[in-house]
């Protein structure tokens, strides 16, 4: 992984994916604490899940998760890198992480054991989801870095020697092979590995 990418763009991706988790951590125990109404907060997670996911299986689920989470997710997060304010592309990152921590809320609220499969259960595909999207958000850093950078030096006289081009390459190397890869290993594990574990904690 370190031939693709450098120290310090993996280690402000280990920085993303602590905060992320954190995000979910703090989600759950809101959730858990505050004692929302189950059906109506049950009902709110679903209509954010299109249809068409709900009621898709196999390969043809995992296909489903794969454009919204290995294209449409990042696509947005590219578009909000190009806009020349800090971090406003990890807005993706924290709905997403926000998610499951209101579910694993309702999980434990609703049935302690239940609640412990459906955390557990998540964990793998958890893992890779949350990660590919902490790196490229951590490429993104430094793509957006360049971007303002670029605009600030339009104002000074002297300009600076930074290549948005090489950052955009970076960008795309990233994505393809570590973002992408990573999105479509959690999309086979939430599809058929989740279940599996979450089966376990039925009886």
């Amino acid at each position: 992984m370190t031939n693709v990418v450098n120290k310090i763009v993996f280690k402000r991706a280990i920085n993303f994916f602590i905060f992320a988790v954190t995000i979910t951590i703090i989600a759950a125990m809101v959730t858990y604490i505050i004692n929302p109404d189950l059906k109506e907060t049950v009902r709110g997670l679903e209509n954010s899940i299109s249809d068409q996911v709900r009621e898709s299986i196999g390969l043809n689920k995992v296909w489903l998760y794969i454009v919204n989470n290995g294209f449409q997710a990042p696509l947005q997060m590219f578009i909000l890198a190009l806009i020349p304010i800090q971090f406003l592309y990890v807005t993706n990152v924290i709905l997403t992480v926000s998610l499951p921590g209101i579910l694993f809320g309702i999980g434990l609220q609703a049935d302690l054991n239940k609640g412990l499969g459906i955390i557990i259960s998540s964990v793998p595909h958890y893992i890779f989801e949350i990660f590919a999207f902490c790196l490229f958000a951590a490429i993104l850093f430094e793509l957006n870095k360049a971007i303002r950078i670029k605009i600030k030096s339009i104002f000074k006289k002297e300009k600076e020697g930074i290549s948005l081009n090489k950052k955009f390459l970076e960008t795309i190397k990233i994505y393809v092979v570590l973002t992408l890869p990573l999105m479509i290993v959690a999309a086979f594990l939430e599809t058929y590995i989740a279940d599996i574990i979450l089966d376990l904690f039925q009886y």
